[in-house]
């Protein structure tokens, strides 16, 4: 920590002193920073980080915390075998910080790589957690974040994405915002943004595959989605989902089909009438669960009706 004192003019080397300081009181051990960084020359310092997540992966090691700061067009796999990595984006309000495509200075923006065709980040471990970043992927094939669960080979290519966690972070894209491949358990999303999924069948929160288990406790508070073509599917097991806003979406509000009651849905303020309040109005629970929340002419207590 660098000591910063008054009087006389004010340098670069004051600035220096005073990003660095800023960097070390965000705990953060290596920088990412893909408009300043080398994978060549790089330390992970602020002054000699890394471009790239690919850079990084050599020191990946359970408890990492990696700052993100800057444009990143990348599509990367965690290795499998390495827990609790926390990315934390420099950046209070996620933004695509970009014009016209080029960076603009500042954020914590993930985006996909030109001519990209897979998910932004594909989690094969667990308890990885990312706070403060943007998400935007453009690949239709793709998810902003994929939660990956196999049972094939030995050990399992992919063993479980479980225990991810999502804090202050904006998705938007194409195909997917969150997807569970396998059955991942135990995700935790707070205070997050998912919007303009809004192509046929682009769902913000997907399960895909239930191949090994069903998506188990998931915990999702405080975050809206908007502009999607679906907003949450898949069969909630034991889910709690409370004070979040669903404008109403195109197609699916939210579809548990498939999942295993009691899922608590409640205080969350929905765009949808009660008399729309139904499966055909794209709202479906599980017999057994909680609902209780706020439509735009009514408090609805119980279960969308079916």
């Amino acid at each position: 920590m660098q000591t910063i004192t008054g009087g006389g003019v004010f340098t670069r080397q004051n600035i220096n002193d005073i990003n660095d300081n800023f960097a070390e009181l965000q705990t953060v051990d290596v920088w990412v920073r893909p408009q300043y960084g080398n994978n060549n020359t790089a330390d992970g310092s602020w002054d000699k980080p890394y471009a790239t997540m690919a850079g990084v992966s050599k020191l990946l090691k359970p408890g990492l915390v990696i700052g993100l700061d800057g444009v990143l067009l990348e599509e990367f796999a965690a290795p499998v075998g390495v827990n609790n990595v926390t990315i934390i984006g420099n950046q209070v309000t996620p933004r695509q910080a970009t014009t016209s495509g080029i960076a603009n200075g500042g954020g914590a923006t993930w985006l996909s790589p030109s001519g990209g065709t897979g998910s932004l980040v594909t989690l094969r471990a667990q308890g990885w957690s990312f706070i403060n970043v943007y998400f935007n992927c453009s690949a239709t094939a793709g998810a902003c974040v994929k939660l990956s669960r196999s049972g094939t080979g030995d050990p399992p290519t992919d063993p479980d994405g479980s225990h991810a966690a999502f804090v202050n972070c904006r998705f938007t894209g194409a195909n997917y915002g969150i997807e569970d491949a396998g059955g991942c358990g135990f995700v935790q999303i707070d205070q997050c943004e998912f919007f303009n999924f809004s192509g046929t069948g682009d769902t913000a929160i997907k399960n895909s595959s239930t191949a090994i288990a069903a998506p188990l406790r998931w915990v999702i508070t405080n975050t809206t989605f908007w502009g999607n073509a679906n907003h949450i599917v898949s069969p909630a097991s034991r889910w709690t989902i409370k004070g979040c806003v669903f404008q109403a979406a195109t197609t699916v509000n939210i579809n548990f089909t498939g999942g295993v009651a009691p899922n608590f849905v409640q205080q969350n303020a929905f765009g949808i009438a009660a008399a729309d309040f139904d499966p055909a109005g794209g709202v479906t629970g599980v017999t057994g669960d909680a609902w209780s929340n706020y439509l735009t002419d009514a408090i609805e207590t119980g279960l969308p009706a079916n």
